[in-house]
């Protein structure tokens, strides 16, 4: 175990070198503690309360897509993810303290999830009844208006899916912006903006049929920041909602 001066001794000394980062396993239980603090500080917003995973990916889980080994987890987390919206913390967290966060979010990775109450094979079967696939891609099977789902499981924590299948328009998903094009005759077409530049926009409508307009042509072209195409699924019993959440949590892809 290192003690927390020693630590920051080896990361802080020039010569140490990445080469020599202690590895996360052997971080002290006040090392992990004093991850734990910085995360709840800067990073539970975004993953959840202990990684469950809310508007960033669950944490709770033993591989990292985006960070393989230790090293690669502690410059993620300084250095944030180019493009996504994930944040660099290089400038609020120290070497050491990044050490820290990152053996914190190891532990997760230790833990065993939380159970969720529901049956996750009713909950597949009302998935199914309730037309969900109209919208969402499982392992290749729908139509993809909206997220794909194949590891939506590992991505996002029970909270998390029951917020976005009651309050869908509370829990925004990034990339999948609702526009609302109306033409000179006064026609509208609503949906999501597969793309857009200076003369035309993309418009994917709730059947999955795509729209091209040219911008100079249309009368409006309205953005809807809190927009959603998701209906709210709030009416369903608590006992069928338990269901539904249990079957997402399941989906983890080929894992």
């Amino acid at each position: 175990m290192f003690a927390g001066g020693c630590l920051a001794l080896a990361l802080a000394c020039p010569s140490a070198g990445a080469q020599s980062m202690p590895a996360l396993s052997t971080a002290s239980a006040a090392d992990v503690a004093t991850g734990k603090r910085l995360f709840d500080g800067q990073c539970a917003w975004c993953h959840g309360a202990e990684g469950v995973g809310a508007a960033g990916p669950s944490l709770q889980r033993a591989t990292l897509r985006s960070a393989a080994d230790d090293r690669a987890l502690v410059q993620l987390i300084r250095a944030g993810i180019p493009g996504t919206e994930m944040p660099p913390f290089g400038l609020s967290l120290t070497e050491t303290t990044a050490w820290q966060t990152a053996a914190y979010v190891r532990s997760l990775g230790r833990s065993e999830p939380a159970n969720v109450p529901g049956d996750a094979k009713r909950g597949a079967a009302l998935y199914v009844s309730t037309g969900c696939a109209a919208c969402h891609v499982i392992a290749g099977a729908g139509i993809g208006v909206g997220p794909e789902l194949t590891t939506i499981g590992l991505q996002r924590g029970p909270a998390h899916l029951r917020e976005s299948l009651t309050k869908p328009e509370a829990a925004h998903p990034s990339g999948y912006l609702v526009v609302k094009a109306t033409s000179g005759g006064g026609a509208t077409t609503r949906g999501i903006r597969v793309n857009e530049d200076v003369f035309f926009v993309q418009i994917r409508d709730a059947a999955g049929k795509l729209h091209v307009f040219e911008k100079a042509k249309l009368a409006k072209l309205e953005r809807e920041l809190q927009g959603t195409l998701m209906p709210s699924y709030a009416q369903l019993p608590p006992a069928q909602m338990d269901d539904l959440v249990a079957y997402l949590v399941s989906l983890r892809g080929m894992q």
